[in-house]
């Protein structure tokens, strides 16, 4: 259950969740695909199939989960499918076919390809911190946050969210820290690192492994490069690449932090997720304040 990637999104300081959120996820709950149907989108329990359990709450953390389902459909299929009908047609016919006739003649198509056509099934994980006032989606892309804010929107009839970002762009900071050689506070620096030039057309160097406090790296900087991803740990318990749209990808616990994690071998799969969001919940609590006040 452990979130992979952060995209933090802020809530407006007057919205508060409304006490019948379980209830209110529960009309929008998953239901496979029908026949005809290329999709479907809905909450699931976090802890499984077994459990009705929507959301679940640990001190002022909330975690929930949607899945989509989604019929694979490909499109050199249909677009071969579609080809030999209009040259049957034709030849038989002796006519070319265009407009609402081939649109129709493909939802003919994949209307009949549906009910064979493969699934893929993706669970989309999110976290709400009441105290901290942040929805936290555990998505790879901006578009795959905007389906479940959208979701819980639909659910519960509104969500005043916008993206976390700071006063200026982060190319900013994360140059300034390299130039400084260090970060503030709790942080350090991590190994992985990428910069561009300003020029749109510019170079663009992508560093792991690396000493990120290093010559090499300063000798990029004083030739005009900008940082626009860099690695970080804080505390010595979380390690994680700050994107510059404020995107936290590849979030991980250090060893030190999952040490008592593994003594959860022979825990029940509920158990095993209560203890994961336990400690995600709560060094996300500590570790947001501190990444804000890296850019105050």
């Amino acid at each position: 259950m452990w979130f992979r990637n952060l995209r933090v999104y802020t809530l407006s300081p007057e919205f508060k969740l409304p006490e019948t959120l379980a209830d209110d996820l529960t009309l929008q709950q998953f239901t496979p695909c029908g026949r005809q149907e290329l999709a479907s989108f809905g909450w699931v329990s976090p802890f499984g199939r077994d459990s009705e359990v929507l959301v679940h709450k640990i001190g002022d953390s909330l975690l929930m989960c949607a899945r989509k389902e989604e019929k694979v459909l490909p499109a050199a299929v249909i677009q071969s499918e579609l080809e030999e009908h209009l040259e049957r047609i034709e030849a038989e016919q002796g006519r070319k076919v265009a407009g609402k006739e081939k649109q129709s003649l493909k939802e003919d198509i994949i209307a009949r390809l549906l009910p064979q056509a493969f699934t893929k099934y993706r669970d989309y994980w999110l976290l709400i911190n009441t105290a901290l006032g942040v929805v936290v989606s555990d998505a790879a892309n901006a578009s795959r946050a905007e389906d479940i804010l959208a979701l819980l929107r639909s659910s519960i009839g509104s969500l005043p969210v916008k993206p976390w970002l700071a006063e200026q762009p982060a190319e900013v900071y994360f140059t300034e820290w390299l130039q400084a050689g260090k970060v503030a506070a709790d942080f350090e620096f991590g190994d992985e690192l990428e910069l561009r030039d300003s020029d749109s057309e510019g170079g663009i160097v992508r560093c792991k492994q690396t000493d990120l406090a290093g010559v090499e790296i300063k000798t990029h900087l004083e030739h005009g490069k900008q940082a626009t991803k860099i690695g970080l740990i804080w505390a010595d318990k979380l390690e994680f690449v700050l994107e510059n749209d404020f995107a936290i990808k590849r979030f991980k616990p250090t060893d030190l932090l999952v040490e008592n994690q593994d003594k959860l071998v022979d825990a029940s799969y509920a158990d095993k997720i209560d203890a994961d969001f336990a400690l995600l919940s709560g060094e996300f609590s500590q570790l947001f304040p501190a990444l804000h006040q890296l850019f105050e």
